[in-house]
């Protein structure tokens, strides 16, 4: 233990006897280890965080339906009571529960809040138990629809919306226009059943018809939108609750064989396995594993820096070893002294580099994504996220600490404690191998950045399906959150679309209720006269219910037939309008128009086929398409699309305007350009061209300054040897040329070694690419020029002071 406090106080003197040294070598490490700390704190809030507040969470399962070409789907609220009554031999309880926005009038304000409709053993599931007052009771809160109007607020909600007043309790809100008592507060710890999101509002799901004025999902057997999730009794096995489950489901699909005939059986995710959707899960984790990555590898670089910083010092103190050694010191004590130091300074780094993440962190946390919700990822510098950080430094420490200590102790003791060169040259060897990884980890971020920014160019190419989007705006209302009924909410946005069309700036104007390029989406099951769908085949199909005029607005190619009108109602007869995707799958060669499909509880005649567009995703293979008529399937909830001729601001505030004349409590929301709107879809492309451009920036600064920092201990090293050759008689340009050639051989293996690294990485991530081939040849030609540009650069400055040294200087310096 002596000798541990003895290398630590010595290790504390180098660290004040060196301040420039020091300063450098913990600012580089600091970098690395705070971008990874704030990284893995970002992976671990979005992925990783276990679901708070829960009562053993390892029984909580996620209870999906399969269908054809779907493995986790939703159910309905009849099939989820179905299950919930004939699956209590594995389960304690099953709960269902969906987003939904609601409008909150309370203290003489009114907001837009995604509040959330659960059954009434939902909080009884989850095992939690409220701050304050009381849960949704079963029994009571689900003994009929529209019977009980209460809610438990969100702890943060109450917090912020109430300043923590207790007396809320007891009181009255209003949702959408009905009055509801608040009859309990959610615990501090349990944010709801998702762990990006904490829920402000809770209401009972027999609620949903005045949550959801002129919707009535409480019967719509075939409207799949809930989640499911279930409480394993004691000892029950995941896989006998999923046979458990298919029973009830197949016992299901007997009585209601119209309904359900499709379903497949159920899959069952542990919760913690699913606090996200497992489709988005399974992307989000692909995201996170090439972040984690790429902060590795700056650290690695970072690291690779230190070591060669380490090495350039240990040249300073050979003499000092030599000593050492040569008064009997052995040569693991003075690798246990050195790796002490580089130990101290890694901690001292992780330190600096917890304020740094502490720094992004804050960034992060600030960031919300482009849609609306509660969103809450949890992104903080917490106990794990300390321990990875202590961890992660002391990693560095060895990692870059060992390799100069163990070069430290090889050296000719007599030349050493003469203070002769080392004329070996190994560190010199062993400097430029680490210059050739840093250069190669650089290399291989660049390209990785360059091929994510030619992909983001590559996104700004592709059709959407629409045309120029720089003249399309758009803003999202619900009549229905404020209580409207349904002919109201009918003569609302009637009189809406009128007011907009009236506009002079405003050439077309439509509504939709679901906006391509958008998180989630709606699907509905299709059967198509003497069409067999093969096994496996999906049978579920994206839509969205339009209005007449949102085709023209948005600028839709009409290839056959014709688009909706006003009366195309309840009254008249079903009709639909698909995409091209759509009439080439199921009628190859054959014109579309007046076939028959079989959705939305009807059979429909196809009156138009229009271009096939981008629905949910840019990158997203050519896909089938309905458009349902609106004024058949009047829901309230829409978007509002209009074309403009010129400036697309003012329209916007027109817009607000007119939905302020109309109704002054009305929220309006989501009211963006289309161009922002597909920021949407672009983000990801964005997110990962802006972070990897970043870090490739900063690994190539790193880079060279290890380039220039090997090169000026070359010429350092070799200082007797150059004053010789132009003593002898050599011509400046030669010596310049021949360190400028030594640099660069090291920049070429790394650009070597990177290319190939990059190379495979390529072909791993050219799923996530839009319109870019994996192997552009402007990532793999133009960055390595960039990297041997900056490179030539690094060697220059120290190869010129080389062609400019005095031989009898140079010579009596030794």
């Amino acid at each position: 233990m002596s000798e541990v406090w003895s290398d630590l106080r010595y290790s504390l003197r180098m660290l004040v006897k060196s301040p420039v040294f020091t300063a450098a070598a913990v600012l580089t490490l600091a970098l690395g280890i705070g971008l990874n700390a704030a990284t893995f704190s970002a992976v671990r809030g979005i992925l990783l965080r276990p679901l708070a507040g829960v009562a053993d969470p390892e029984q909580l399962v996620q209870v999906y339906l399969k269908w054809p070409g779907m493995d986790f789907g939703s159910l309905s609220i009849p099939l989820y009571q179905d299950l919930r009554d004939r699956s209590g031999q594995v389960f304690e309880d099953l709960a269902a529960y969906y987003f939904t926005p609601m409008s909150l009038s309370a203290e003489g304000r009114s907001e837009r809040v995604m509040g959330m409709l659960v059954s009434a053993n939902f909080f009884q599931t989850y095992g939690v138990t409220p701050a304050r007052g009381r849960a949704f009771l079963p029994g009571v809160e689900d003994r009929g629809p529209g019977a009980h109007p209460v809610a438990v607020l969100g702890h943060g909600f109450w917090q912020d919306r109430f300043g923590a007043d207790p007396s809320v309790v007891g009181n009255t809100i209003v949702l959408n226009g009905q009055p509801f008592d608040i009859v309990g507060i959610a615990p501090s710890d349990f944010k709801g059943p998702v762990t990006f999101a904490a829920i402000p509002i809770y209401v009972p799901l027999m609620m949903q018809g005045e949550i959801q004025p002129g919707q009535n999902l409480i019967e719509a057997r075939g409207n799949n939108m809930m989640n499911v999730v279930g409480r394993l009794r004691d000892g029950q096995a995941v896989e006998s609750a999923r046979q458990a489950v298919d029973a009830a489901l197949r016992q299901t699909q007997q009585e209601h064989v119209a309904f359900h005939e499709d379903v497949l059986g159920a899959t069952l995710v542990l919760q913690n396995e699913a606090g996200i959707h497992p489709t988005f899960r399974n992307a989000q984790v692909g995201m996170s594993a090439v972040m984690m990555v790429v902060v590795g590898l700056l650290l690695l670089i970072a690291c690779v820096n230190v070591a060669n910083l380490f090495l350039a010092r240990a040249r300073e103190r050979r003499r000092e070893m030599a000593v050492r050694l040569s008064l009997g010191a052995g040569r693991r004590r003075i690798v246990q002294q050195l790796l002490t130091e580089s130990l101290v300074f890694s901690l001292l780094a992780g330190v600096a580099g917890m304020g740094l993440g502490r720094i992004a962190i804050g960034f992060l946390r600030r960031v919300r994504p482009p849609i609306d919700g509660p969103w809450d990822f949890g992104i903080a510098m917490d106990r794990p996220v300390l321990l990875f950080t202590l961890l992660v430094s002391l990693a560095a420490g060895f990692l870059f600490g060992l390799v100069p200590a163990l070069q430290a102790t090889r050296h000719d003791l007599v030349s050493a404690a003469r203070g002769e060169s080392d004329a070996r040259g190994g560190r010199s060897r062993l400097s430029g191998g680490l210059v050739v990884v840093q250069i190669a980890l650089s290399l291989f971020l660049l390209v990785s950045a360059g091929l994510f920014l030619r992909s983001l160019q590559g996104a700004t190419r592709i059709d959407p399906g629409f045309d120029e989007p720089g003249h399309l705006v758009m803003a999202s209302v619900d009549p229905g959150l404020q209580g409207y009924g349904t002919e109201r909410s009918r003569e609302f946005l009637d009189r809406l679309v009128d007011e907009v069309s009236a506009l002079p700036e405003v050439t077309a104007v439509g509504l939709i209720d679901q906006m391509p390029l958008r998180v989630g989406g709606s699907d509905r099951g299709v059967t198509i006269p003497g069409y067999e769908f093969a096994e496996g085949e999906r049978r579920s199909l994206h839509y969205a219910r339009v209005t007449e005029g949102y085709l023209d607005a948005m600028g839709v190619e009409l290839i056959a037939g014709r688009t909706f009108t006003r009366q195309d109602d309840a009254a008249g007869a079903p009709v639909i309008v698909v995409n091209q995707r759509f009439a080439e799958r199921f009628w190859p060669g054959e014109s579309a128009l007046g076939k028959i499909v079989q959705t939305a509880g009807r059979d429909r005649e196809i009156v138009g086929v229009v271009q096939t567009g981008k629905y949910r995703s840019l990158g997203e293979p050519p896909t089938e398409f309905m458009y349902l008529p609106q004024r058949e399937l009047f829901t309230t909830g829409m978007s509002l699309v209009a074309r403009t001729r010129s400036d697309p601001a003012a329209v916007l505030r027109a817009v607000q305007g007119a939905v302020r004349a109309m109704d002054a409590e009305m929220p309006v929301f989501d009211v963006r350009t289309m161009e922002d709107h597909m920021g949407i879809a672009l983000l990801p492309a964005r997110l990962g061209g802006a972070v990897l451009g970043l870090f490739g920036i900063l690994g190539l600064t790193l880079a060279a300054v290890g380039i220039y920092g090997v090169t000026a201990y070359s010429v350092a090293r070799r200082r007797r040897e150059l004053g010789i050759r132009v003593a002898m008689g050599a011509d400046r340009s030669s010596v310049l040329r021949m360190v400028l050639s030594e640099g660069m051989r090291t920049t070429a293996l790394g650009v070597a070694i990177g290319l190939a690294a990059a190379a495979g990485a390529a072909r791993l991530v050219r799923g996530l690419l839009y319109d870019t081939s994996a192997f552009d040849p402007v990532a793999f030609v133009g960055v390595p020029a960039v990297l041997a540009a900056v490179a030539l650069l690094a060697v220059y400055v120290p190869a010129r002071r080389a062609a400019g040294l005095e031989p009898m200087r140079s010579l009596r310096a030794e």
